[in-house]
């Protein structure tokens, strides 16, 4: 860099006699080159061989070189490289004719190109040598060997030469063999892995199957198999030289079967199920599936839900529900879904007429839905008996009056029931041979008790609820 700034600084002082003093205005020309070993500088068309800085002036024009001479090596290996029956270097493969003085061109890291040179010896066969220890017998190469000792072959696999592959074996001799009983309990099927060599009965009369001998895990289902004895035979590989033995194991499986049930229901409101004492509701069609909890063979069952859940149609009963002892009531069926009626007296009318109303009358109205099967029926009392039909204050009282939560019947006589009706006439609570009735669940409001008496008599009277 100091040396670019001094040749810029010389070239400033000089370029005005250069040009006779006049007053032109000057250009220069950077150029920054790397090149391998030697460089011409087409400007000048001189050739430089060292790294550093140039220039030169054509007319009003400075030109600038900024070179980096980078070396290419040449590289002779010493002694002697020794392949096999083959050697490959680089993308050459050199064989027995090919021995002796080799080079190649390599590109250095720098980007130069060059030569590095090996004087080549190639044998005319490889060895390899392998040692193994095994428990009674080892099969090698197709031979079965029962002895100790060092057995060679050659392999002529090879075009090239041969190879001499040497096996150093030991065999240890089986010691008495070691038993085993494992008692197995699972569910369907059981995963294990057995000195990575796998012997499973394939029925109950103990046939075997010999599966997976690579040793990867498998899964295999055992239905109605259960309590049953395998004799398992497998050579351990030894842990020391004294240590080699057979191994007889006896399984005893007991696998049970989960449970997988598909249950598809269409129902109103709500479906229920209870599984090993667990209540399960739905409230809307859905397609799910329940893992239940162990069961009394200790497996998980599985539920299948295919549940199309209807809401049922909500009907209730207007009209005359509070008349004169004597005279006719009108009453009109109300729903909030499309549905067929049947009234209390069989009628399918929307509305119906009773003549003659003397007393207090239960009417009951069902709405179906045709499309869905569900139905609901209101309940209503026509209050035509609005006194107490011989019960007076002195015989029967409730209390307390108003009230928060629960009324008492106080009577003379066995309160058979206690029923209570909003201002619409619609029973709302009921209450069979008890003396008291809770109304919490009730709103705020005025409501209408009728107690009806062992002795035939019906008592009413005008609650209000103020919580």
């Amino acid at each position: 860099m100091k040396k670019r700034v001094f040749f810029l600084l010389v070239a400033a002082l000089i370029m005005p006699f250069a040009m006779n003093a006049q007053p032109k205005s000057a250009v220069h020309v950077d150029t920054t080159v790397s090149a391998c070993e030697t460089y011409t500088w087409n400007v000048n068309g001189q050739t430089y061989t060292t790294t550093g800085a140039y220039t030169h002036i054509s007319g009003d024009t400075l030109y600038i070189l900024d070179l980096t001479i980078n070396p290419a090596y040449n590289i002779v290996v010493p002694g002697l490289t020794y392949g096999g029956c083959s050697f490959t270097w680089g993308n050459t493969v050199y064989h027995q004719s090919d021995e002796g003085v080799q080079t190649q061109t390599f590109q250095s890291v720098n980007g130069c190109d060059s030569t590095v040179t090996i004087n080549l010896v190639l044998a005319d066969s490889a060895f390899r040598e392998y040692t193994k220890v095994a428990c009674s017998d080892y099969t090698w190469k197709g031979t079965k060997y029962t002895a100790s000792g060092v057995y060679n072959v050659t392999d002529q696999t090879n075009p090239e030469c041969d190879s001499i592959l040497s096996l150093d074996l030991t065999i240890v001799s089986t010691g008495a063999p070691r038993v085993k009983d494992s008692v197995i309990s699972a569910c369907d099927n059981y995963r294990f892995r057995f000195n990575n060599s796998f012997r499973f009965p394939s029925n109950n009369n103990k046939a075997y199957i010999d599966i997976n001998q690579d040793g990867t895990e498998f899964t295999t289902a055992y239905d109605g198999f259960d309590t049953s004895t395998v004799d398992l035979r497998n050579i351990f590989h030894p842990r020391s030289l004294d240590k080699c033995y057979d191994s007889v194991i006896n399984f005893h499986f007991n696998i049970k079967n989960k449970k997988e049930i598909v249950i598809t229901e269409k129902t109103c409101d709500v479906f229920s199920i209870t599984i090993n004492d667990t209540v399960y509701n739905w409230t809307s069609s859905i397609i799910d599936t329940v893992k239940a909890p162990k069961s009394v063979n200790g497996c998980d069952s599985l539920y299948y839900m295919h549940l199309t859940i209807n809401k049922s149609p909500y009907v209730s009963i207007s009209g005359d529900l509070r008349v004169t002892p004597g005279s006719s009531a009108t009453l009109y069926a109300n729903c909030d879904q499309q549905v067929n009626y049947k009234w209390f007296n069989n009628s399918t009318e929307t509305s119906i007429t009773l003549e003659q109303v003397n007393e207090n009358t239960d009417v009951s109205l069902t709405g179906t839905n045709t499309s869905t099967g569900c139905s609901h029926t209101a309940y209503a009392t026509i209050m035509a008996n609005v006194g107490i039909n011989g019960v007076d204050n002195d015989q029967l009282s409730i209390y307390p009056n108003p009230t928060t939560a629960i009324i008492n019947v106080k009577s003379a006589e066995e309160v058979k029931s206690i029923c209570v009706f909003n201002v619409n006439g619609q029973q709302v609570l009921r209450a069979d041979n008890a003396t008291s009735i809770d109304m919490r669940g009730l709103l705020n409001g005025t409501y209408i008790v009728r107690v009806d008496l062992g002795n035939g008599n019906v008592a009413t009277r005008t609650v209000i609820l103020s919580k």
